[in-house]
């Protein structure tokens, strides 16, 4: 039996009685890629800058920093899907109760919900949500009569994970964070599960940025 690597034995165990078992099984990232986060386009640096800015105001993006001179702009941005944009794998959870087995499997990027025991054997549920942010630096600068655009990312991963007894009893609260680079390989090791989570990015966020610079974009 193994338990949640959220809640451990100071949590709260207020519970229905009965005997529930529960296992965990995580599947990393499969056929890692590095994302495209640079573009060379055939326009004069004026023409692609101008574009960028407005193309990205109208986006989801926030506008942080602008400065042309140094051909650097700073944007922000959240989402609450995550794994539209990066890729950490997929969780296993299986639980079983009175009522029999219940599997639960979803991408670990993701919100979900099961429901788990603890190291006593206790069981409980959990609502795990997920948010990702994230700040982006653009690089862009004239290469003669064409522009090289560059981006690089700093993806944060919250996320939020609160338990529930059986009886609807609230048990306690958690919050961590993931952050890693554009073309980085985010690892934490979780002991109790005796896996490595890894998180990368897909490469959407890169693209969509990029596709701000082309015309018709």
């Amino acid at each position: 039996m193994k338990a949640s690597p959220f809640f451990g034995a100071g949590f709260a165990i207020f519970l229905l009685g009965g005997c529930a078992t529960a296992t965990t099984n995580y599947f990393p990232p499969t056929g890692l890629i590095t994302p495209t986060n640079e573009l060379v386009i055939g326009e004069p640096f004026e023409d692609v800058w101008d574009r960028m800015v407005k193309n990205l105001s109208a986006d989801f993006f926030v506008i942080n920093n602008i400065e042309k001179a140094s051909r650097l702009m700073n944007v922000s941005f959240s989402a609450n899907n995550p794994e539209g944009y990066i890729d950490c794998g997929r969780s296993q959870r299986t639980f079983t109760g009175l009522q029999g087995e219940q599997v639960y499997e979803y991408p670990s990027a993701s919100s979900s919900r099961y429901t788990t025991v603890n190291k006593q054997g206790v069981a409980y549920n959990v609502f795990r949500t997920t948010k990702l942010e994230g700040r982006t630096n653009v690089y862009v600068a004239p290469e003669g009569e064409k522009t090289r655009i560059r981006v690089n990312t700093r993806y944060v991963l919250n996320i939020e994970v609160k338990g529930y007894t059986l009886a609807g009893q609230f048990a306690g609260t958690e919050n961590v964070s993931w952050a890693f680079n554009t073309k980085e390989v985010f690892e934490k090791p979780e002991p109790e599960l005796q896996v490595t989570v890894k998180c990368v990015a897909t490469g959407a966020l890169e693209t969509k940025i990029l596709q701000a610079a082309k015309a018709g974009g």
